[in-house]
């Protein structure tokens, strides 16, 4: 699949892929000021849970950030509750960072609540363009993720 502009329809995508992740992100803002979750407590969460527990040093690559500031991140995350750190099975040096049932129960509500914003805020489309819309997105991450594999970046920053 390829990323580049096919016509004047193309060029709009980017601009309102933008303003969707914008506004994705004020509402993540709104809503973890709530619980007192800094949005990089949250993606660290979701980066741990969605590997099913992280070394310290594939969380620092995964965020992007140095490994003390991750090591200061989990130590965050763990004083808090939300995360607990376990000697590795394979190697005894190895610290692994799991989330707790209490951050899975935060996340699990937190994702709830999007959802049912996304979901009132998709009545505004016609039924029959919700169904395109979300095709539409899914194809887009396809694209996206095939070009991170075509350029290897889909392994910086994971585990």
């Amino acid at each position: 699949m390829s990323l580049a502009p096919s016509g004047p329809a193309a060029g709009d995508i980017w601009p309102a892929l933008w303003e969707t992740f914008v506004e994705t992100k004020h509402l993540h803002a709104h809503l973890l000021r709530r619980d007192h979750v800094s949005l990089g407590q949250h993606l660290a969460l979701r980066w741990i849970r969605e590997a099913n527990g992280l070394r310290v040093s594939a969380l620092a690559d995964a965020l992007g950030i140095s490994r003390p500031a991750a090591t200061s991140l989990v130590t965050s995350l763990a004083s808090r509750g939300w995360a607990s750190r376990r000697h590795s099975t394979s190697d005894r040096r190895g610290i692994v960072v799991r989330i707790t049932p209490r951050a899975e129960r935060m996340l699990r509500e937190f994702d709830r609540e999007v959802a049912a914003v996304v979901r009132a805020s998709s009545e505004r489309l016609p039924v029959e363009q919700r169904a395109r819309t979300a095709a539409t997105l899914r194809a887009l991450c396809v694209g996206i993720r095939e070009h991170r594999e075509r350029d290897g970046s889909h392994r910086r920053g994971r585990a």
